[in-house]
């Protein structure tokens, strides 16, 4: 058995990724040790070792490899805080959240609940998703095949003009037959029995 196999079974994970582990949790301590433990982004404590993060205070990827290696360059921050450039968390502050779309922090009653989403909201506000729906009922194009409405009959409550729809249906309803069919036993296999 491989050296690095049996670590892993012993560690209950990969040895490169318990070495890692092991090499932050290291830094972890000696920067609480030393008093570094504070992010660079927003000033407070890094109380944990899993939001304790390394950050460049300045992107080095406009500036070449040797501004990644620069010590006077790296920082320490929260997970949360060391985001990529021009990302924005989104977070409930204040009672607003950040329209993706608009690209402002708005009131969180201006978004739709949206379970899927972390923070319960949808990831634009009200208007914007609205204009959305707005842009393609007005647009009327056919969401298949792109006919434009009045060119061909359309389906009243879609953007979809009948005869794709009659393909969707007609394909939808051959799997479900099939579907039936494999559930169903064969003749020979009744003939067996």
């Amino acid at each position: 058995m491989p050296a690095n196999k049996r670590k892993a079974e012993i560690l209950g994970m990969p040895f490169g990724t318990a070495c890692y582990k092991l090499r932050k949790l290291l830094l972890f301590s000696l920067a609480q040790k030393l008093g570094e433990n504070v992010c660079f982004r927003c000033g407070k404590m890094i109380l944990t070792v899993d939001a304790f993060t390394i950050d460049h205070k300045e992107a080095w990827q406009n500036k070449g490899a040797e501004y990644f290696w620069e010590i006077s360059n790296v920082a320490f921050s929260h997970a949360r805080c060391n985001l990529p450039t021009g990302m924005v968390r989104r977070e409930i502050v204040n009672g607003t959240l950040w329209c993706s779309k608009c690209k402002l922090f708005l009131d969180i009653s201006r978004f739709y609940n949206d379970k899927k989403q972390r923070t319960g909201y949808s990831l634009t506000c009200k208007e914007c998703n609205n204009a959305k729906r707005r842009k393609v009922k007005a647009r009327g194009d056919c969401l298949h095949c792109g006919a434009k409405r009045g060119t061909k009959p359309f389906r009243v409550t879609h953007n979809i003009c009948l005869s794709c729809a009659k393909r969707i249906n007609t394909r939808a309803l051959k799997q479900r037959k099939l579907v039936k069919r494999l559930d169903q036993p064969s003749t020979f296999s009744k003939a067996i029995q």
